[in-house]
């Protein structure tokens, strides 16, 4: 929290895979409208997983408010937001991205969301 200084972290969730093709229409009209519609005060954290918060990290703006939460020496491959390391390993990062959210949003996932 202390990169994001004063501003609303969102987080985003979801499955990895879209099941339903209206769902990843609907992350991308949320990601897109969310991007326009929040201030700089507002910031979105994705784990860096495709489906879900892939889809919302390239469609939310032009993804200067995206950070996608990795393990240390891990890539999220996407073509938009900021790669922001914590922890060395997957469970660290879980945990870190459950304590820094105010707000989690959660698109089409399973029982691991």
């Amino acid at each position: 929290r202390a990169l994001a200084g004063d501003t609303c972290i969102v987080c985003i969730l979801g499955g990895a895979k879209f099941v339903n093709d209206d769902s990843e229409a609907l992350v991308k009209v949320v990601a897109s409208k969310l991007g326009a519609a929040t201030s700089s005060k507002f910031q979105f954290v994705t784990r860096g997983m495709p489906g879900v918060q892939k889809s919302f990290a390239e469609h939310c703006g032009d993804g200067s408010r995206v950070w996608n939460l990795l393990p240390v020496g891990e890539s999220s491959c996407y073509s938009r937001g900021m790669d922001v390391h914590a922890g060395t390993e997957v469970e660290a990062t879980k945990e870190v991205f459950g304590l820094i959210g105010h707000v989690y949003i959660t698109g089409e996932g399973g029982p691991g969301v």
